[in-house]
């Protein structure tokens, strides 16, 4: 079958780009011709003149051969180029048209009658060899093939007209409509016989459907061997024409629905062949009907669906369909979309309430997740007190909005901007930790439930088997509704998609898990049914793995190794609890869960090295997760296992002395595991910005500082950067917060400034460079940056003056050029404030912190001066802003028009470069040493199209 499909399309089109190029040929004859008559008998007419007349001729033709076409029809890539491909081999003329020396118009009107002949003699041999061109299929490819026919004598009768007098216009049009309904209906034959190709697939699937409803009919295990072996023979026919089908479907959504249907079929045939012959082996158990039913009906949904998606309707089962974002992610970008604006622009009757209303919406979804079951009591209430502080900043922003009406705007308006966008984060931080709360409860042991539950049904305990089936189906109801829980923060469509996906699969696949399992228990010795529950296993392993990668690639390991490590520390408390109320059971649950969460923390960390490039800084962190999976966690359980056993062989008669040295080696054992947990978060963030750190404290050490020395000052000469490192953490705030304002300031200087190209315009290249220095000086008060010592910032604001200097006497000429006396006083005025803070900050530079040694106590100092050397550059910068402004208004508004050439040249700057291939969009916290992995899953789905 495989062979015969796109028989007709391939032997159709061989002759499509033959006819193309002979219409092309007669058109390119026109044009010739009519440049002849043109220069022989127009001779004031130029050259430059004829030429755009044939250019608007082509681009006209093209327009209106393009339109006249509904692409909509064309479902595959190679209709869709080929027809694109026939409208550019007619209407693309140009200066090496290929017309022979000698060759005539007439010769190129038989060309394209010839063509159409070869194209016709090609449609009529494919049609006859087409096996479902029958009935009305075959009257509608003749008709086609008729149209085509006789659109071509059309054009033929058309093209003889024109060349007879090519200067006329009538005729001229009449032989390009000719052409375009010409190609209109070998396009539309074209269309058809892609559909004939769809047909060939469809009627392969109905013939799998035939056959999956004959194993569903069987009596006996060799029917249902024979019929499964036509099945699959079957499938694997049509196999490869999908596979090539899908390659090339215009519409990426439809190609990954196929895939998946696909994978849905690789997944549950080996089902049906298993859970059908469990029916036929014993009919009497209700769970091997339910069993088969389950697998029937997955693989027919697949066949429906990849039914409905060749024939370009919409599928019951849509993959693409779950990648629908959750409402609050949506809600909480929506609002701090919504919520900057410019103080002019707002309208409280409108703004207050429409964001007011948002606002309650995003409090009420945080709700939601902090009422969960597994968020811990400190988190819900960061969140609640959270949403009270955004409440809270809202009401100051739009305080500050009110009083800004219709005025400059203040710096009381640019604070409560960065206070919205402060505490909008630390919600954001805190909602995605209560989420990997649940990820990390639900998905710390996802074998055990199952395994608990298959070695009841071995030893045929019907009451075991039942009560272990209740708990796996609420260990399956807990993973599905915290995958649906982690789409609720995360923005990746991708991986959101596959999580809804792969948890909806769960949800169907668990109760028949448990079928599987009470079958297994009635009937222990049949093979079958041991066969039936090892498949039914594996099948459920393979998506839960699955759904543990899909989870892990949208949650940010910042957050998962925080959450991690505050898990362990609260099992080795209950582990702690246990010793001393001399309960074994609750120590070895409280061991196993520290040990579950260390695998894994080793598991999601080897897997995000695993994504990047070789380097000295994957194979310290990979080093790191060795030590403690290989030497940490063995040491750690052979000393856990210990105070266990000793604790359950003396848990009556132990003395408080043997409880405290029992707690004593349980600490000693959990020390182990937590410092190799903090040793791996630490080798991740050698190599982190601090601005990429995302956690409950925002101003975490890079790790890069060194310890202070024993004297009690350090020299001038010691690098500065680093001692701004390790100032006191509220301090650090604080500089944030005046950075903050910075950042807005500087993002109303990109805006205005970064608009206009800097050729010929020294304003704005002396701008871009101070706002570059600046940012550099902001940079170091935080510890990083270019600038090491205060040496380093003295110089560059030296820099600044001189750019500032310069930048004063080249507006100076502009102002003097003015003939506005308003104008020249504002640009005089920003002029002035330049210089002031010039000065000042050359002040400020002399920043200079220090580090005394007070007793047993490290003090550090600089708070002051940092503060006021960002304030001053954060001025600075404004006025800059409003200097280029009035720079432009006087030199291009009121400039006096008997004055020499302007002293700078106001030109809109060109568009940004953009990448040939699109970068993939990053979510949520993305390390310096990393990009975003590739989707794990969506290479686990990409195997089904080998």
């Amino acid at each position: 079958m495989a062979a015969r499909v796109f028989a007709t399309r391939k032997i159709v089109t061989r002759w499509a780009s033959p006819l193309a190029v002979s219409c092309s040929a007669l058109y390119g004859s026109y044009v010739v011709t009519h440049l002849r008559f043109v220069q022989g008998n127009i001779k004031i007419h130029s050259l430059e003149f004829i030429v755009s007349k044939v250019v608007s001729f082509v681009m006209v033709v093209r327009a209106s051969l393009q339109s006249s076409f509904n692409f909509d029809q064309v479902r595959t890539k190679t209709v869709e180029n080929l027809i694109f491909q026939l409208i550019n081999d007619v209407t693309n003329i140009t200066e090496t048209f290929p017309l022979q020396p000698g060759q005539t118009a007439e010769s190129l009107v038989v060309a394209v009658e010839r063509s159409v002949q070869q194209f016709l003699d090609q449609g009529d041999a494919a049609i006859r060899s087409c096996p479902l061109a029958q009935g009305s299929a075959l009257d509608t490819l003749t008709d086609a093939l008729v149209d085509v026919r006789d659109t071509g004598q059309s054009m033929s009768f058309a093209g003889r007209d024109f060349i007879r007098d090519s200067s006329s216009s009538q005729r001229r049009t009449s032989a390009v409509n000719a052409g375009k309904t010409l190609l209109q209906a070998v396009a539309h034959f074209l269309i058809l016989a892609d559909s004939i190709d769809v047909a060939l697939i469809t009627e392969g699937i109905d013939k799998i459907r035939t056959l999956l409803d004959g194993i569903r009919a069987a009596t006996s295990n060799q029917e249902v061997v024979d019929r499964y072996q036509l099945m699959i023979a079957e499938i694997e026919e049509i196999e490869e024409t999908i596979r090539r089908r899908i390659a090339d479907l215009r519409d990426p959504n439809q190609r990954d629905d196929l895939l998946a249907c696909k994978g849905i079929l690789k997944t549950s045939c080996p089902l049906v062949f298993a859970t059908t012959k469990a029916f036929v082996r014993h009919p009497e158990n209700d769970e091997s009907r339910q069993n088969r039913d389950y697998a029937h009906g997955e693989v027919l949904a697949a066949l429906n669906a990849m039914d409905a998606i060749l024939r370009g309707e919409k599928a019951d089962m849509s993959f693409t369909a779950q990648g629908r974002l959750g409402h609050l992610i949506s809600e909480l970008d929506q609002f701090q979309n919504r919520v900057y604006l410019e103080p002019g622009t707002y309208k409280a009757h409108i703004h207050r309430p429409e964001l007011e209303e948002l606002l309650e919406r995003i409090v009420s979804g945080s709700a939601a997740i902090a009422d969960s079951g597994s968020t811990r009591a400190d988190r819900k209430q960061k969140i609640v007190n959270e949403c009270n502080n955004l409440r809270q900043a809202l009401q100051d922003l739009l305080g500050e909005y009110e009083k800004s009406s219709g005025r400059e705007n203040s710096e009381d308006v640019d604070l409560a901007m960065v206070l919205v966008g402060r505490k909008a984060k630390d919600l954001r931080r805190h909602l995605r930790r209560a989420v990997v709360d649940h990820v990390s409860d639900a998905f710390l042991d996802t074998t055990t439930p199952l395994l608990i539950l298959i070695d009841a049904a071995k030893r045929r305990d019907s009451d075991a088997t039942t009560q272990a089936g209740h708990m796996f189906l609420d260990h399956a109801s807990k993973i599905v509704d915290v995958a649906h829980l982690a789409c609720e923060m995360s923005s990746d469509v991708e991986g959101v998609r596959i999580i809804r996906y792969t948890a909806n699969q769960l949800k169907k696949l668990a109760p028949q898990v448990v079928n599987a399992a009470h079958l297994l228990c009635a009937r222990g010795d049949s093979k079958i049914a041991q066969e039936n529950m090892d498949l039914f296993r594996d099948i459920w392993q393979d998506k839960v793995r699955l759904l543990t990668m899909a989870i892990d690639s949208i949650m940010t390991l910042d957050d998962f190794l925080a959450v991690s490590e505050a898990h362990i520390v609260e099992d080795a408390m209950t582990g702690l609890q246990a010793v001393h109320e001399g309960d074994g059971d609750m120590l070895d649950r409280a061991s196993g869960a520290i040990r579950g969460r260390s695998l894994r923390v080793c598991s999601a960390v080897d897997a995000e090295m695993d994504a990047l490039q070789p380097s000295a800084y994957t194979e310290r962190v990979k080093l790191a997760t060795r030590r403690l999976r290989d030497d940490m966690l063995s040491q750690y359980a052979v000393r856990a296992e210990a105070v266990v056993t000793r604790l359950e062989a003396t848990s009556a008669n132990s003395t408080q002395e043997e409880r405290d040295r029992d707690s004593d080696e349980f600490i000693n054992a959990c020390t182990l595991v937590h410092d190799a947990v903090k040793e791996i978060r630490n080798a991740l963030l050698v190599n982190r910005h601090p601005e990429d750190v995302d956690s409950d404290n925002e101003y975490e050490d890079d790790g890069q500082t060194n310890a202070p020395d024993n004297t009690s000052r350090i020299s001038e000469g010691e690098n500065q950067q680093r001692i701004m490192r390790r100032l006191p953490e509220e301090d650090k705030k604080r500089i944030q917060e005046q950075i903050d304002v910075f950042k807005i300031t500087q993002t109303k200087f990109e805006r205005e400034v970064a608009k206009w190209d800097e050729s010929g315009n020294d304003i704005i290249v002396l701008a871009k460079h101070m706002c570059m220095i600046m940012t550099d000086m902001t940079d170091f008060t935080r510890g990083h940056g270019p600038l090491k010592t205060t040496m380093d910032v003295i110089r560059a604001a030296q820099e600044i003056s001189v750019d500032g200097s310069k930048l004063n006497a080249l507006a100076k000429q502009i102002g003097d050029e003015s003939v506005d006396s308003n104008t020249k006083a504002d640009l005089f005025a920003y002029l002035s404030r330049i210089t002031l803070y010039c000065q000042q900050l050359n002040i400020c530079s002399k920043v200079k912190a220090d580090v005394q040694q007070i007793g047993n106590d490290v003090v550090v100092s600089g708070l002051e001066s940092a503060m006021s050397l960002i304030q001053t550059a954060r001025n600075l910068l404004g006025a800059v802003v409003l200097t280029v402004k009035a720079a432009y208004i006087a030199s291009t508004k009121f400039r006096r028009h008997n004055s020499q050439a302007p002293y700078v040249q106001w030109r809109m700057a060109p568009p940004m470069k953009q990448p040939l291939v699109p970068v993939q969009k990053k979510h949520g916290v993305i390390r310096r040493a990393s990009e975003r992995r590739p989707m794990a899953p969506a290479r686990a789905l990409a195997e089904f199209v080998q």
